[in-house]
C-alpha cells in the first residue's frame, strides 16, 4: 500500500512539471527564441559585459543608443556571420557620449538576423536615437557576450546630437576656466528631453559652474601656440 501511494505521488508530481513547463512552440523552434519562464533579466550593458557568462543562454533587457552599422567585423566561431547577420554599433545607456572618449567607443554590439523587421527597423534608426532592446546571449566568446536582438522599442528621451556638441562644449569651457560660458552651454545642453541619468549628470556639471561663478579664480595665463 505505501509502496503504491509513492509511485501515484510521484507521478502526480511528475504530471505537474510537466504542465508548469514553458512549451517550445515551432515558431519559437524556427527563430531559434529559447522561451523564458520569468521574463528578461534587466541589466545594463556594462553589467552583461562584466560577466557575460552569467547570462549565457538567457534572454536579457537593456537600453541602448545606436551609432550605426557595422560593415565588418570578426565573428571567430559563433554564429553571427555577415552573410545571416547584420551587427550595430551603440552607446551603452551608461555612457555619456559627449566626452570625447566615450564617443569614439561605442561598448555595444548586437545583432539582428538579416532580412528580418527587426533588421530593417534598426537600418532606419537615427545616429544617437534611443531603444529599448531585448536579446538572448547566444554566445560568449572572446570575454563579450553576443547578443541576438528579438525585440526593440523606441524611446522618447535620447541623448541627441545638439546635446552632445553643447555638452563636449560645455567641458571644454570649464577646462578653460570659462565657467559662465560653460553654464550657457549646459543650459542649451538640457533644453532637450533628455533621459534622467543624462540630465542628472549635467545638471552636476552645472554646480560646479555655480560655484566656480560664486568663487571666480584668476584665469591662468598660458603660453601662446606658435
Amino acid at each position: 500500500m505505501k509502496e503504491r501511494l509513492l509511485a501515484s505521488g510521484g507521478l502526480l508530481l511528475a504530471a505537474l512539471a510537466a504542465a508548469g513547463s514553458p512549451a517550445s512552440t515551432p515558431e519559437a523552434d524556427r527563430a531559434g527564441v529559447t522561451p523564458a519562464a520569468e521574463g528578461p533579466v534587466d541589466v545594463t550593458w556594462s553589467e552583461l559585459a562584466d560577466l557575460p557568462c552569467l547570462h549565457h543562454g538567457s534572454e536579457v533587457r537593456f537600453r541602448i543608443q545606436v551609432q550605426g552599422r557595422l560593415d565588418r567585423w570578426r565573428p571567430g566561431p559563433t554564429r553571427f556571420g555577415p552573410g545571416a547577420y547584420a551587427a550595430v554599433a551603440a552607446w551603452a545607456d551608461e555612457q555619456f557620449p559627449w566626452d570625447e572618449a566615450e564617443f569614439e567607443n561605442p561598448r555595444v554590439r548586437v545583432f539582428v538576423r538579416r532580412g528580418a523587421e527587426l533588421d530593417r527597423t534598426l537600418a532606419s534608426a537615427r545616429a544617437h536615437q534611443r531603444f529599448e532592446v531585448r536579446g538572448i546571449v547566444r554566445e560568449v566568446w572572446n570575454d563579450r557576450p553576443w547578443v541576438e536582438l528579438v525585440a526593440v522599442k523606441p524611446l522618447p528621451e535620447e541623448i541627441g546630437e545638439a546635446s552632445v556638441f553643447h555638452a563636449a562644449r560645455a567641458l571644454e569651457r570649464m577646462a578653460d576656466g570659462a565657467f559662465q560660458l560653460a553654464e550657457e552651454a549646459l543650459q542649451q545642453a538640457l533644453s532637450a528631453p533628455l533621459p534622467a541619468h543624462a540630465r542628472e549628470e549635467l545638471g552636476r556639471l552645472r554646480t560646479i559652474c555655480a560655484a566656480e561663478i560664486a568663487d571666480p579664480k584668476p584665469t591662468p595665463i598660458r603660453p601662446r601656440k606658435r
